[in-house]
């Protein structure tokens, strides 16, 4: 049976699902239910980042003090009852990035993540009736690999979409245009104060050493609500392709092809996104160019000039930490797409399990080093499970294993001979290092990467929420995680 929250949002669902020109109003009541703030907070403190504090340095371990909870909601809904809520600047971090920059974090107080939680109950539902198929990144029961499933079922020679346009916007969570966004989020939200509140979030300021900076473009990384707003914005852009592109029957596409005109199928992940072309060179690049001007005349942002290229799929490309790459039919063999881990994604996870495995290391416990370990690789290849990866996983658990027993063998100031015979213990019809303790013998490696099921991705449902199997505020706005 479903609570009243859900039946809220499935009746939003509903509503917005048949009627998508309905704006909604007086709404903003939803958001001072005590009911709706305590799911929120819950929702909060049960993700991993409630242990880091924004400006106020409130984390989740204040909580646990007797009141403070009870105290926290009814401050809350007090100041959103009276309009007296107001938004504080975010910390600002930074994370390396692949390519060696830092990447921008805005890290939020506990209380604004959960307006924005409350915030992302109440607009999820209506979005997700707007939204198309080919986006799939941070949106309820969809991840990266149904994005990687359009490479399989249209790189081949059957519908030769064999020219890649990658895309890249450049520096976009920091360009996203205030005026614009509100402008697309009023289109179905006529409530003036959720619009207003969104607006304080957006012009909320970055606090960075002490030092506050006002913010008048961009949503920063990190926010609840950043991802579900950076969704709506690009929603224009997947608009675009489907009336130009999207929307054509097979007829249609067909003549087109007999035209000498390319057909072009648009996938995207937050902002991360490919076109694939089924013509010549020529037309893809002409297509990214319809892009590039789209998306600048539109949307006020640009695109990479430099990561934006038009890749042949036969020489492979990487998307989402996956390398594409078509092979085509030849010595009596079928033409194939080969989806794999991507050099970069092998090249981190190795710098983990060294960084794991290093001198500095020395003192942990050789039990909860393989523990760690065995997490570690675990997640990388559930990542991984739908691609071809048997052989790779084969070889990094060898890899794995020679770094374990040089680990060992540094620790415990020993040779291989006496390392081996300490910890390598027969398990099933293999040999594994294994850890002796309380009477039983634990194998440094539960999880054994090569077995690995692959897996197939299955289709997703259009509208989750009106499937009744799906709840907004605990599944949706996660990504996919592993060291890509």
């Amino acid at each position: 049976m479903l609570d009243d929250i859900l039946k809220t949002q499935h009746s939003f669902a509903k509503k917005a699902t048949s009627h998508p020109e309905h704006r909604f109003e007086n709404v903003y009541h939803l958001l001072k239910r005590e009911d709706w703030l305590n799911d929120a907070l819950d929702a909060v403190l049960d993700n991993v980042g409630a242990r880091t504090g924004g400006v106020d340095g409130v984390t989740r371990q204040d909580f646990k003090r007797e009141g403070y909870r009870e105290r926290f909601i009814a401050d809350l809904k007090s100041r959103l009852a009276t309009g007296h809520y107001q938004p504080q600047p975010v910390r600002r971090e930074y994370i390396p990035k692949a390519n060696g920059k830092l990447r921008p974090l805005g890290i939020p107080t506990l209380c604004d993540r959960v307006v924005q939680m409350a915030l992302k109950m109440l607009l999820e539902p209506i979005y997700e009736s707007d939204f198309l198929d080919c986006s799939a990144g941070f949106r309820p029961q969809r991840r990266t690999m149904d994005a990687i499933a359009v490479c399989y079922r249209l790189i081949n020679p059957r519908n030769g979409y064999y020219w890649v346009i990658e895309g890249d916007i450049r520096s976009y969570f920091d360009k996203v245009n205030h005026e614009i966004l509100l402008k697309l989020v009023s289109r179905r939200v006529a409530d003036v104060k959720v619009l207003n509140l969104i607006g304080r979030f957006l012009n909320a300021g970055v606090m960075e050493d002490q030092v506050f900076r006002r913010t008048s473009e961009g949503t920063p990384q990190g926010g609840i609500m950043s991802p579900l707003l950076a969704n709506i914005y690009l929603h224009e852009l997947d608009c675009w392709w489907w009336e130009r592109y999207g929307k054509l029957t097979k007829g249609a596409k067909g003549w087109r092809r007999q035209q000498g005109q390319s057909n072009c199928i648009y996938v995207r992940y937050a902002d991360d996104w490919i076109a694939l072309c089924n013509g010549t060179k020529a037309q893809a690049e002409a297509i990214r160019d319809e892009i590039r001007d789209y998306l600048h005349d539109t949307l006020k942002l640009e695109l990479s000039e430099e990561k934006t290229v038009v890749t042949q799929a036969c020489d492979g490309f990487d998307f989402l930490g996956f390398h594409i790459r078509h092979q085509p039919a030849r010595n009596g063999q079928k033409a194939i797409t080969l989806v794999s881990p991507s050099e970069k994604s092998i090249a981190r996870l190795k710098d983990k399990v060294r960084d794991m495995t290093s001198r500095k290391g020395f003192n942990d416990n050789p039990l909860f080093k393989f523990k760690a370990l065995n997490a570690v690789l675990r997640g990388w290849m559930n990542y991984y499970r739908h691609c071809n990866a048997s052989k790779l996983a084969s070889w990094l658990d060898s890899w794995t294993h020679r770094r374990v027993a040089k680990w060992l063998v540094l620790r415990h100031e020993s040779s291989y001979r006496e390392v081996l015979k300490l910890y390598l213990k027969q398990e099933g019809s293999r040999k594994k290092l294994c850890r002796q303790t309380d009477g039983r013998v634990l194998p440094i490696s539960v999880y054994d990467a090569r077995y690995t099921p692959h897996t197939v991705s299955s289709p997703k449902t259009h509208q989750p929420l009106l499937a009744g199997n799906h709840n907004p505020v605990r599944c949706s706005g996660t990504r996919d995680t592993c060291i890509r």
